[in-house]
């Protein structure tokens, strides 16, 4: 794995071709990500469901406990509302808010937690080094960069591998590396996930450039620097985001 150059490949492309090229690299990281999303959002039910269930096997009976059963369905109405809640964030990930922003280390481990069970199943495990990093970021810039990052790196390997992830707060940013470290012996045979096209690091560039986050490619993994978001700046991302492409 070669270092690439900070500067963006696409730097100097006219707004409308890197348009295109930035909605094309945000479909093929959606099309990666779906599959958890899915899988997320049916999970967020299934307690509601077997309560439903379960209720109403319970008024079916003859002689029911009335009190036990108002309590019951307090509870489901709690879990409902939770999981209905939950969808809706899961929702943003298809359809984000420019200006929404997160807390650093809470937003690395929700894009953790959204794709470390395909990873794991293809042989990478996650190492999560990132804590109390209380800095707010936007979160489309997190997202698409620490997720994108992540699969480009398992889909180009050979070999299982860990991937450590580390950060730092620095006075306008946060730097996040993510270093590549093999676990077995390289196999022309290992490939990625399965009914699955690859994600490039053409697109990941793509994204780091529309999204204002400064890219380093590395020997033994990829350094990510993700501007903070200054307080009353809601719109700060667009705007760099314009003047860099202008």
């Amino acid at each position: 794995m070669q270092n690439q150059a900070e500067t963006s490949l696409y730097a100097k492309t006219p707004n409308a071709e890197f348009s295109e090229f930035e909605n094309a690299a945000r479909y093929a990281l959606l099309q990666r990500l779906i599959p958890a999303i899915r899988h997320n959002l049916m999970s967020n039910f299934q307690s509601p469901m077997m309560m439903s269930a379960m209720l109403e096997r319970r008024l079916k009976a003859a002689n029911f406990d009335l009190p036990s059963i108002r309590e019951t369905c307090a509870s489901l109405s709690s879990i409902t509302r939770a999981a209905a809640k939950d969808s809706s964030d899961l929702m943003t990930w298809i359809q984000p808010k420019s200006s929404d922003t997160v807390k650093f280390d809470a937003g690395v481990k929700e894009c953790l937690g959204l794709v470390a069970t395909e990873l794991r199943f293809r042989g990478f495990v996650i190492v999560n080094e990132v804590s109390s990093l209380d800095v707010d970021i936007h979160s489309t810039s997190l997202r698409s960069l620490v997720c994108a990052a992540l699969i480009a790196l398992s889909d180009l390997s050979k070999a299982p591998a860990n991937l450590m992830i580390r950060a730092r707060a620095l006075p306008d940013s946060v730097e996040l590396l993510i270093d590549f470290q093999p676990t077995e012996e390289e196999n022309p045979s290992f490939t990625r996930a399965a009914d699955s096209r690859s994600l490039s690091w053409r697109e990941v560039d793509i994204l780091a450039q529309a999204e204002s986050v400064k890219l380093t490619r590395l020997n033994d993994g990829v350094q990510l620097e993700f501007p903070r978001v200054k307080p009353g700046s809601s719109d700060t991302n667009a705007a760099e985001k314009t003047a860099l492409q202008n």
